[in-house]
């Protein structure tokens, strides 16, 4: 279960870090939720979607935009690593009033350590040249719990989340691990058993 505060814009800075002459100040960005916190237990090795984030340039300049992860100094949560965190696309362009829904979802994995999370996930603009950062951005606060998990159960949904991305070649396989599993039970336990003509009588 999913709780969020739709249409917040939160603003975390307004300022240029290592400007330069190529670098335009007059983008903006704003998200339409201020927070999303899942209040279902996620499992180890489990792949959970989060409701989609809006992303907006609500400046005067056309732009790339992205999205990342950040954290607060000193926070009790533990930090989720940018790495479980999917977002889609990962870079996006916005004419100036123009709006997007990014997909985001939780990749745990099976290995993740029990505990609350806490994190930010910023929209901002991308930086078009290197070594310059574009520092207005708008945060959504995400929050979830990783519970224990037995060893077993974090392969299971290991397993899960792989047929779940080679769809729809994972209902092939099913379907010829259900024809085998039958293929053999009919094997072993029909009434008529065939003879091999090769077999030597006795």
């Amino acid at each position: 279960m999913l709780r969020y505060v739709p249409f917040l814009f939160v603003p975390l800075a307004i300022a240029l870090v290592g400007h330069s002459p190529g670098v335009e100040a007059d983008r903006g960005v704003g998200v339409n939720l201020g927070r999303i916190d899942v209040q279902d237990r996620l499992k180890p090795g489990g792949s959970y979607l989060l409701p989609g984030l809006g992303v907006i340039n609500t400046g005067d300049e056309a732009g790339n935009y992205r999205l990342e992860v950040t954290y607060v100094e000193g926070q009790n949560q533990r930090r989720p690593p940018p790495s479980w965190l999917e977002f889609t696309p990962e870079r996006f362009f916005l004419a100036p009033g123009q709006s997007r829904t990014i997909d985001i979802r939780i990749e745990l994995p099976s290995g993740a350590t029990p505990g609350d999370y806490f994190a930010f996930i910023e929209a901002r603009p991308a930086a078009e040249a290197e070594g310059v950062t574009v520092g207005v951005a708008a945060a959504t606060r995400l929050t979830f719990t990783v519970e224990p998990s037995s060893w077993l159960a974090a392969q299971r949904l290991r397993v899960s989340r792989f047929l779940r991305d080679i769809e729809p070649w994972s209902y092939v396989v099913e379907g010829l691990m259900l024809a085998g599993g039958l293929a053999y039970l009919a094997r072993r336990y029909s009434p008529v058993r065939l003879r091999n003509p090769f077999e030597r009588r006795h």
